[in-house]
């Protein structure tokens, strides 16, 4: 893991900020100052890969990098200053960003989108003793997100809203969320019969053409999705997110086929089977 923890007081050596802002929030516009500082216009997204290898080929260009703050953040009178892997995914893209506001509400393991200018460089040693380079962001705006944000932003919305009831074990297919590295499937069950039922998510299968995907595992305090419970007692609904790999997008249709049971054993279920289109 590249990973780099330096002091504030490192950071402020390379960034001078101006006066820090009044107002406690979990985001913060401080184009004040920044505005002041000529640049070079949008850093191309191309470039985005080359500018961990060489920051100081690109200083004084905007960029907007969404990551999560890994190391505690640090304040002064000048500001805060925090580290974040703009690849949250692979911990990788190790980036410091200073802002120009000392009551900035941020903490470790946040997920915040940054945009600002490249200002510098920083120079430290991984774990290994190799040199790495940090781009170091001045902000001009930041704000924490959420992880869907952050990680797994939706590229394709598909609401369904499609009920099936079986013996009043009813399952309801709300939405599915199409990203580049995953797709989110948002269901609701409902038992409205004496019994107790049961839905196991790792049963429910989503076919993609010839291709049979399964259930990947999430963790929900990270991610924010709520799992859907497996045991639901007599006249309770749960609802849930059910996450499977990325898919492609130029496909016509997709097939969700999930399973549910009851204690009624005299009771025969058939697969609960939805199929939606993708256009």
């Amino acid at each position: 893991m590249k990973k780099i923890v330096v002091a504030a007081s490192l950071i402020f050596t390379t960034v001078i900020l101006g006066a820090c802002g009044d107002n406690e929030s979990s985001s913060s516009n401080v184009n004040e100052k920044t505005e002041e500082v000529k640049t070079k216009g949008k850093l191309d997204t191309e470039d985005y890969e080359k500018l961990y290898s060489d920051p100081k080929k690109y200083k004084g260009y905007e960029v907007e990098i969404t990551g999560k703050v890994f190391a505690e953040p640090e304040k002064d009178e000048k500001g805060t200053y925090i580290q974040l892997w703009a690849d949250p995914e692979n911990a990788e893209k190790n980036t410091l960003v200073a802002i120009n506001d000392s009551k900035f509400k941020v903490k470790t393991d946040d997920y915040v989108k940054v945009k600002g200018i490249v200002k510098d460089e920083f120079k430290g040693e991984n774990a290994f003793g190799g040199t790495i380079t940090a781009p170091v962001i001045l902000a001009k705006n930041i704000e924490v997100v959420d992880y869907l944000t952050a990680v797994s932003p939706t590229l394709k919305e598909i609401k369904v809203d499609k009920e099936i009831n079986q013996h009043d074990i009813k399952i309801t297919l709300q939405k599915i969320e199409i990203a580049n590295n995953q797709t989110r499937v948002y269901m609701k069950i409902k038992n409205d019969t004496k019994e107790k039922a049961s839905f196991y998510s790792d049963s429910a299968k989503l076919i993609v053409g010839n291709k049979q995907l399964e259930e990947e595992y999430v963790d929900s305090e990270t991610t924010g999705l709520q799992q859907i419970q497996y045991e639901i007692l007599p006249s309770i609904e749960t609802e849930g997110v059910i996450v499977y790999p990325a898919i492609d997008l130029s496909g016509n249709t997709i097939k969700l086929n999930v399973e549910a049971s009851s204690d009624n054993y005299d009771l025969d279920f058939k697969p609960y089977i939805f199929e939606v289109s993708i256009d």
